[in-house]
C-alpha cells in the first residue's frame, strides 16, 4: 500500500520481525519528504496484479526463451 502521513510517504508492509504492538509504523529516512504536523495516515494506492513483460534485454540473454 502507498501511504502518506506527516510528510512522509512510500510503501508499507509488513515486517514480522516487529513486536505485537498492532499501532507500529517504521518511516525509513527515504520516505521522509519535508516537515509537517499532520498525522493522519492516509491509503493513496492498494497494488493490484499487473501484467508481465520479459524485456528485450533479457531476451538476448537468454536466448532459450
Amino acid at each position: 500500500m502507498q501511504i502518506r502521513y506527516g510528510g512522509c510517504k512510500g510503501v508499507i508492509s509488513v515486517n514480522p520481525e516487529l513486536d505485537n504492538d498492532p499501532h507500529q509504523l517504521y518511516i525509513r529516512n527515504s520516505m521522509k519528504k519535508f516537515k509537517c504536523t499532520h498525522d493522519t495516515l492516509e491509503l493513496c494506492r492498494v497494488s493490484k496484479p499487473r501484467k508481465f513483460y520479459i524485456s528485450f534485454l533479457f531476451k538476448f540473454l537468454s536466448p532459450s526463451i
